[in-house]
This record gives structure tokens, C-alpha cells and sequence, in this order.
């Protein structure tokens, strides 16, 4: 089965409320490792300065439902649709939805590396999804992340 892989960025319209931005990214990312364990679809969501990069893997019909739920979903505005292919085999195939969002500290290394990502995602697409997946790597490899 063809498997497509969709990349697009948003604004979050997040505010902080009985839970700060960065626990209700976290909530977000792990609903949707539920959701999309139930469809087959696996990726990655990035949250830094304001701004949520996603990438989504699977069949290709499905993927586009979830962007369509997403593109409805109040929690984004200016969504942008940044890359969509057609790929051989999963690059994110371990994660029903990782989660890589920046902390508390600005100058932390982690949230270097998200800022570089943003800034990919204006120039090349295809290095900013390998660059999502070397951090993953690393970030697991710390014990920082586990599947999910």
C-alpha cells in the first residue's frame, strides 16, 4: 500500500489556562498517538515559538482526513500545507505521534535544534523532516522520548 507523507506548519492558538501551552501540546500529541494508532498513521509534532511543524505518515486517504480534522481544528490558524509525497517506506514508523517541543530554557540545545527546524521549513522541506528525525533519534537515544 502507498504511503503518503504530509508536512505542514500552523500558528498555535494555544493560551495558558488551568494548564500551561506546553502541557496542552502534550495533551494534543498524545490524543493523537491514540487516534492515529487506530488508522495507521504515525509522525511527529513540533512545538516552537508559537508555531506547531507536523508531519503525518500513512495511507494516503487517511492522512488527508487527518489534516482535514486538523485544518478545522480551532487550536491552529494559518495553517499551511508545506510537502506532500508519496513514499516508499516510513521514515516515523516508530512514533503513532512523537512529541518535540521547546522548554522552559530558550538556549537549551533542544530548542536550538527545533529553531533550526522551523527555519528548514522554509527552505527545504525534505532536510527539515530528516533533521526531525535525527532529533527524535537523539532525544530517544537520551531518554528524553519514548514511542508512543
Amino acid at each position: 500500500m502507498p504511503i503518503s507523507r504530509l508536512l505542514y506548519t500552523s500558528r498555535s492558538c494555544l493560551t495558558p489556562d488551568e494548564l500551561t501551552v506546553e502541557q496542552q501540546v502534550s495533551n494534543i500529541a498524545a490524543r493523537a498517538a491514540i487516534r492515529n494508532k487506530e488508522v495507521g498513521v504515525t509522525g511527529v509534532l513540533v512545538f516552537v515559538e508559537n508555531q506547531f511543524i507536523q508531519l503525518l505518515e500513512g495511507e494516503g486517504e487517511v492522512v488527508a482526513e487527518v489534516f482535514e480534522r486538523i485544518c478545522c481544528d480551532f487550536d491552529h490558524a494559518q495553517v499551511r500545507l508545506v510537502d506532500l509525497v508519496g513514499v516508499k517506506d516510513r521514515m516515523f514508523g516508530r512514533w503513532h505521534m512523537a512529541e518535540l517541543s521547546g522548554g522552559e530554557d530558550p538556549a537549551s540545545p533542544l530548542d536550538e535544534e527545533l529553531r533550526h527546524i522551523r527555519f528548514l521549513m522554509g527552505v527545504n522541506a525534505r532536510v527539515a523532516v530528516e533533521k526531525m528525525h535525527e532529533c527524535l533519534l537523539e532525544c530517544e537515544a537520551n531518554g528524553l522520548l519514548s514511542p508512543a
